[in-house]
């Protein structure tokens, strides 16, 4: 049983899928792909092509060219490059 049908569940029932071990997602909200971001960073790349989906995410993801990072302890902002 994997509780929780976000990217790790998925993915997980996907990989125990492959080992042709049976899974069980269980998830409390409706399946949808509208109205959010994620940032997958190089390490999740690698585990997404693993999984055999990274090039076919990669033909509609878009990269981040930059970013401002705020830090919080003194209010300082630094300009920081993505990528």
């Amino acid at each position: 049983v994997i509780v929780g049908g976000g990217i790790c569940g998925l993915a997980t029932a996907l990989a125990l899928h492959r080992k042709k071990i049976k899974s069980l997602v269980l998830e409390k909200s409706e399946l949808r792909a509208t109205g959010a971001a994620i940032i997958v960073q190089a390490n999740g790349w690698h585990a997404l092509d693993q999984l055999g989906v990274g090039s076919t995410l990669r033909q509609t993801a878009i990269q981040i060219q930059g970013g401002k990072f705020i830090s919080i302890s003194d209010d300082e902002q630094k300009e920081v490059a993505f990528g």
